[in-house]
């Protein structure tokens, strides 16, 4: 576990000491597909990392639609900040592949915090970062189907590389709209060239000219 977290931002910037403490405190937990880690609502009490598979924290709202705010994957730390504010869960988190976790106690990650200025700057940082990423995804409301979705699979593509496994259907919850409105965006941009799709997973074929309709300056074809 200790070389798992080593590799792990903010946990690498821990000295090492420090970060053996941090692990005598963790467990791991396995979810299969479409099992929800934890609810919207609910205390948190714990900070979450990815080792292997992806989670999808999303907001399930009054009508029954479900809107994904962000997807993990394998390394990456989520719900730092309820923790750190020892609020409620902001969201829910739900499994999207059968997935393992590392589970952290809130109050051990507090105590890290507080005897690693390096570690905390580090929180800190990524804190601003998914804040970023939120102030970003509320500006996108007000783009084009087409912008949103071609943003959210170059953003994606950081993450995975060229082929994205999501479905058209989890595309269509992270860009806010429904899966037919999303299946025939995404069928333009196959018809320019810009990716291939096929069952679970859209391949970038050209990531320059998607860049462009992000920027608007490129329309799909009708």
């Amino acid at each position: 576990m200790d070389h798992f977290l080593a590799s792990v931002e903010p946990f690498k910037r821990l000295p090492p000491a420090e970060r053996q403490r941090l692990v005598k405190t963790t467990r791991e937990q396995r979810y299969t597909r479409g099992e929800t880690i934890f609810r919207e609502g609910q205390p948190s009490d714990s900070v979450w990392v990815v080792k292997t598979g992806r989670v999808h924290l999303m907001k399930f709202l009054p009508d029954g639609k479900a809107s994904t705010t962000c997807v993990m994957t394998d390394g990456e730390a989520f719900c730092c900040l309820p923790a750190l504010d020892r609020r409620a869960y902001p969201v829910d988190a739900v499994a999207a592949a059968d997935t393992t976790v590392v589970r952290i106690p809130s109050e051990a990650f507090h105590q890290a915090m507080g005897r690693s200025q390096a570690f905390t700057e580090q929180t800190l940082c990524l804190f601003c970062d998914r804040l970023r990423q939120v102030e970003h995804r509320s500006c996108m409301a007000y783009e084009r189907v087409e912008q949103r979705l071609a943003n959210i699979l170059t953003t994606l593509s950081k993450k995975f590389g060229p082929t994205i496994p999501l479905t058209r259907q989890e595309l269509a919850e992270m860009a806010g709209t429904t899966h037919e409105t999303a299946i025939r965006a995404l069928s333009r941009f196959g018809k320019q060239g810009l990716i291939r799709s096929a069952r679970g997973r859209i391949t970038i074929l050209k990531p320059a000219q998607l860049a462009e309709v992000v920027q608007g300056t490129l329309e799909p074809a009708s």
